[in-house]
């Protein structure tokens, strides 16, 4: 059963986020997916605000959920463990970065309180996220049923690395990068959420 719910926790999650990005995108008159961040749909004074910022709770919430539920469905190991943690932060930092919005645009002139928080959870989330990616990747080698984890971590975890460091605003493309990051965790959690619906406890 609490393999099923980790499952559907992050299939909903994702689900949530892509839904909010698309329709907030949409609902945004201008907005551009490849130049703009996706904070920007919740940021303060946006015509998306409210709906997306309650979006990056949701799916935060449900991340974390499923990152949580997964330290008790695979084989326990310090790096799983510290691997799984982290990556629960990622999820703990898209709640955060929900409830503290980053001013109209994401301006970075003359930042508000819940902008400077908005930045720094939603940073420290991102890159506890990757950190986790390589950590559980390599954990995944002695799991019975963890053939291929370790190298689709090196796939997801590499470019997500190397596009982190462009998410600011003295790269024209940012908001590509910030997608590039986004991507290659969803097509983790995919991964991992697929074995895990597909496990028993202990043996994934």
């Amino acid at each position: 059963m609490i393999r099923h719910i980790a499952f559907g926790c992050a299939v909903l999650s994702l689900l949530v986020l892509a839904a909010a990005t698309i329709a907030g995108g949409m609902a945004y008159p201008g907005y551009d997916h490849l130049t703009q961040y996706i904070s920007e749909l919740g940021a303060t004074g946006a015509p998306t605000s409210q709906g997306v910022s309650t979006a990056f709770m949701v799916s935060g919430g449900l991340l974390t959920a499923f990152w949580l539920l997964c330290a008790s469905q695979f084989p326990r190991s310090v790096l799983s463990i510290l691997g799984f943690g982290l990556s629960a932060l990622n999820g703990v930092g898209l709640v955060l970065g929900g409830v503290f919005r980053c001013d109209f645009e994401c301006s970075t002139a003359d930042l508000s309180p819940a902008a400077v928080l908005h930045d720094v959870f939603g940073g420290v989330g991102y890159l506890c996220g990757i950190a986790g990616v390589f950590l559980v990747g390599i954990a995944s080698r002695g799991w019975p049923q963890g053939r291929g984890l370790f190298g689709l971590s090196l796939i997801c975890g590499i470019p997500a690395a190397l596009a982190i460091w462009l998410i600011h605003p003295a790269f024209e493309w940012y908001g590509a990068a910030q997608r590039v990051v986004e991507i290659a965790l969803a097509v983790w959690t995919v991964a991992v959420a697929l074995r895990v619906r597909t496990s028993t406890r202990g043996t994934a």
